[in-house]
């Protein structure tokens, strides 16, 4: 996630923020996912092991359109699916999450506003795995999501 769209020109970041991935609880996650991106609209979504009630779920909140993000799973072929940005989806989320380990839930996800992203998280809540967010997201914002998740935060320096 290092640019971003503005005015038609393409923006890079190289100081995004990070959030360490460590030991997340997903039905944390996913019960305050909603009202910390208040302005996202599309939750995508890759998978090899979704159970099948997790991908009934995901089909009921499915969002006609392009699969934004790259893939992030080459082999082997992963499902991926576009969700509309709903409480309701995160809610279910949150139970489902409480039933399954989490690779039955997700691989990788990804939260946008329209084609912005606002949120990837690669290998989501595997221990080594960081959340990367754009650089001009607020950092009281960013402070109080990763407090929620009890998980450091710092910028992604790549210079």
């Amino acid at each position: 996630m290092t640019s971003e769209k503005r005015g038609g020109e393409n923006v890079t970041a190289s100081n995004d923020w990070v959030i360490d991935g460590g030991r997340v609880d997903s039905t944390v996650f996913f019960e305050i996912l909603h009202d910390t991106f208040p302005e996202a609209t599309a939750f995508f979504v890759e998978g090899t092991s979704m159970e099948e009630d997790v991908i009934d779920c995901y089909l009921k909140h499915i969002q006609p359109g392009e699969f934004l993000p790259d893939a992030n799973t080459l082999w082997p072929v992963s499902r991926k699916i576009r969700c509309a940005f709903d409480n309701a989806l995160f809610k279910e989320l949150a139970f489902l999450s409480e039933r399954h380990a989490e690779p039955e839930l997700l691989d990788h996800l990804s939260v946008y506003e329209e084609e912005t992203p606002l949120l990837e998280w690669h290998d989501a809540f595997s221990n080594d795995s960081a959340m990367v967010l754009p650089f001009y997201l607020l950092e009281e914002r960013i402070a109080a999501f990763a407090k929620q998740l009890n998980r450091p935060y710092t910028r992604w320096n790549l210079l």
